[in-house]
């Protein structure tokens, strides 16, 4: 473990948290003085440290207190009447403020593992403990938020120079062995603020992996780290870095990383992009795209396990296995020269999801044929509008009309919605007629 290095910054709220709107910093040091009246010590922590001495955005805001901070969140909850979820195991609370702000608040902690990827056992500790038991340095960086001390910038670990020198830093070799989710982590930070991994740091993250020790993980854990990785802006870069690092064999050994497949996978931004401007209403979830584009030319058997490997929800299996399942072939069926009627269209992706569309776009933008590509476009656009298109007819009124119940009403009622969408009835009366010649139709070969 490095050694606590009694180096503080004096930083004003001027310098560093003048970067925050007014409103939070005046809740801020609101709570500074809540937490003077209760007698404990407050800090700013982690990320939001980091993002602010970067000068990002930063949404939520991540607290710890030496004390009990569990009873100050509830302080804080009853202060600005926040909602309140209580992590006992942790000693963490998260709160959410009528606002929509997310807060967590936890009590200054020191962890320690049994075995290798297990969660870890905590106790309350210092900050400096608490400092010294987080992932890597650029994070290990606090804000005392006292009212003496608002401002006061601790630093124990030379976060701040690594920040400067765009480095990701473990403060001691055996942290990726305690907890590998910070091998993802790792990568996650190095891709989105272009930062490289320091060569020790480097070295003990390709030992970890070869020690397979991300296999003990849960699923939920692997879940979450893949699919937050997995959402950044642009995790292209991030999937190329876990096959550059052969992490890829622990969503499944046999997944087919192929050029193909890197193809498919770089050409997903651009297929959302124009997803996006195209159905500004559509809420995709982008993880799930890029893990569908990842798996596309795998075995069913392949995606079976990762499915089960990383817990993914049914609605998130039902995606994926569509994806493999079923892209190729109906990609192949609407780039056909031949013409497809918009029924036809709606027919082949009646139970595509959003996500699966996508997967179709960046499949076919792999491919340098434009004309393909537009046909292809202009075949999703179709396939939208035609999902809201109705009949007026219902099968109330097919049996008013003297048909009775049976198989022939989702027949009858699926040719009534393909000739909607395909233009060649408009109203209400030309169903009624198209029934008709139907029921006429059906009588004569009958009598036949």
């Amino acid at each position: 473990m490095l050694q606590w290095r009694a180096v503080t910054h004096r930083m004003t709220e001027r310098s560093l948290l003048s970067r925050l709107s007014q409103k939070r910093r005046s809740l801020l040091r609101e709570l500074g003085n809540l937490a003077d009246e209760g007698g404990v010590s407050l800090y700013l922590v982690g990320g939001v440290v980091r993002d602010l001495l970067l000068k990002r955005e930063t949404w939520d805001l991540d607290l710890t207190v030496e004390g009990d901070g569990i009873a100050f969140a509830r302080l804080v909850a009853d202060r600005y009447r926040a909602g309140l979820a209580v992590f006992e195991r942790f000693a963490t609370a998260r709160l959410v403020f009528p606002d929509g702000l997310k807060m967590d608040i936890a009590t200054t902690r020191r962890e320690s593992y049994a075995q290798p990827a297990l969660l870890p056992t905590v106790q309350p500790a210092s900050i400096e403990e608490d400092l010294s038991r987080r992932d890597f340095t650029i994070n290990a960086i606090a804000v005392q938020l006292n009212t003496k001390q608002f401002g006061r910038l601790l630093d124990p670990y030379g976060g701040k120079s690594d920040l400067r020198a765009r480095v990701i830093r473990v403060l001691h070799e055996g942290s990726f062995q305690d907890d590998p989710t910070r091998i993802f982590r790792a990568i996650r930070f190095e891709q989105r603020f272009g930062f490289r991994l320091d060569p020790a740091t480097a070295r003990l993250l390709a030992q970890a992996a070869s020690m397979n020790l991300i296999q003990r993980l849960s699923g939920p854990r692997l879940q979450n780290e893949v699919l937050l990785l997995f959402a950044e802006r642009d995790p292209v870069c991030a999937i190329a870095r876990l096959g550059q690092l052969k992490l890829l064999r622990f969503l499944h050994r046999h997944l087919c990383y192929t050029k193909s497949v890197k193809r498919t996978v770089a050409a997903v931004p651009k297929a959302l992009a124009w997803w996006g401007r195209r159905f500004q209403d559509s809420v995709i979830d982008k993880p799930i795209v890029y893990l569908m584009a990842l798996s596309s030319e795998s075995s069913s058997a392949v995606v079976a396990t990762m499915i089960r490997r990383l817990a993914l929800s049914r609605e998130q299996a039902k995606k994926m296995n569509i994806g493999r399942q079923r892209v190729e072939r109906v990609l192949r069926r609407l780039t056909d020269p031949g013409t497809v009627s918009r029924s036809q269209v709606f027919r082949l992706l009646a139970d595509f999801s959003d996500e699966a569309c996508v997967l179709l776009l960046a499949k076919q933008q792999r491919v340098p044929l434009v004309v393909r590509l537009s046909l292809l476009k202009r075949q999703l656009v179709a396939y939208t509008k035609s999902k809201a298109v109705k009949t007026a007819l219902t099968g109330r009124d097919l049996q008013a009309m003297g048909l009775q119940p049976g198989p022939q009403y989702k027949s009858i009622l699926g040719k009534l919605l393909d000739a909607r969408i395909d233009g060649t009835i408009t109203t209400e009366l030309a169903e009624r007629v198209f029934v008709r010649k139907w029921l006429g139709n059906q009588k004569i070969r009958n009598d036949c």
